[in-house]
């Protein structure tokens, strides 16, 4: 069976595999091995049946038995450990990150809130669909949401535009009506503000904790000094970190390996390539983070100056 699989509109890759799998269940699991999918995610297919329109996939049998095109949408759930991110393990070198592969989920699914404020909001909601009551919300339970929130859009990237802001805004007064803003047309415009302010004290956090792509785009200066700035165009994702399992010593060591292929006359092109990936979060961390001089760089990374490369 022959699939062309949507990551995102940069990234359409062809499987091939060896027949329909039995259940759906069974096709997520053959994306995530094939593919290094991690994280929560959904699948659509083109509908044959709607001019292949996309569908959600919900049954394997509607899914045309020997050529499908599959489109992956990796989903926010704030009760996951894990990021919904791609493996970078399976991405060519030229990539720019992993998250910036999540497409970004219209309509956003809202999580489930702390018990106590699920309970207000289900009375709140009932309320609004006898009279249109708002609920007052006070600052612990709207704290709580904005939490939430912010944490399953800084899963996606701690760097949201403002399209994605107003996105999660109105999918959360679509699911509880009786949170609208009663100051503004949308309904929504005040928890607009509200998660721009909540996304901006995590992103300190996770700068605090190490996240590499917002470690980055700090200002240089004085260690407590420093603010997280907001990003520039091409910055955000330039630093991921690196893949479960590696190291910075066996990323050293595959550089290393690297530069000794190149020195040979016909070097290994497809052994650099894997070597240049296995790699891709040690280069990004000292060319955007230190700043090296360009003899510096092709001294240490001789193959990235190549034409295949930069392909």
């Amino acid at each position: 069976m022959l699939l062309r699989v949507i990551l995102s509109p940069n990234d359409i890759r062809r499987l091939t595999i060896e027949e329909r799998p039995p259940t759906v269940e069974k096709l997520y699991e053959i994306l995530r091995n094939k593919l290094g999918i991690r994280g929560r995610f959904s699948v659509q297919f083109e509908d044959p049946d709607f001019g292949n329109a996309l569908c959600n996939l919900h049954d394997i049998q509607e899914l045309p038995a020997h050529r499908a095109t599959l489109k992956v949408l990796l989903t926010a759930d704030s009760g996951e450990s894990a990021d919904s991110t791609l493996d970078t393990g399976s991405l060519s070198s030229r990539s720019v990150g992993t998250v910036d592969l999540a497409e970004w989920p219209d309509p956003y699914p809202i999580p489930q809130f702390s018990y106590d404020t699920e309970l207000k909001l289900m009375k709140a909601n009932a309320q609004y669909a006898k009279d249109e009551y708002l609920l007052e919300v006070n600052k612990g339970m709207k704290s709580d949401i904005l939490d939430c929130l912010a944490d399953g859009m800084c899963k996606i990237t701690p760097y949201p535009e403002s399209h994605h802001y107003e996105i999660v805004a109105r999918a959360l007064v679509d699911k509880h009506p009786s949170l609208r803003d009663p100051g503004s047309a949308a309904g929504w415009y005040s928890w607009v503000h509200g998660l721009k302010y909540k996304v901006g004290n995590f992103r300190r956090d996770l700068a605090v904790a190490g996240l590499p792509e917002v470690v980055v785009n700090k200002r240089k200066g004085g260690e407590a000094k420093r603010k997280v700035k907001k990003s520039k165009k091409g910055e955000v994702h330039f630093c991921p970190g690196p893949e479960e399992g590696d190291s910075e010593e066996v990323m050293e060591e595959n550089r290393m390996k690297t530069e000794r292929e190149m020195l040979k006359t016909i070097p290994d092109c497809d052994m650099v390539d894997e070597l240049m990936v296995s790699t891709f979060a040690q280069r990004r961390r000292e060319i955007v983070g230190d700043e090296p001089l360009l003899s510096e760089i092709r001294n240490r990374w001789p193959a990235l100056l190549q034409e295949r490369q930069m392909m």
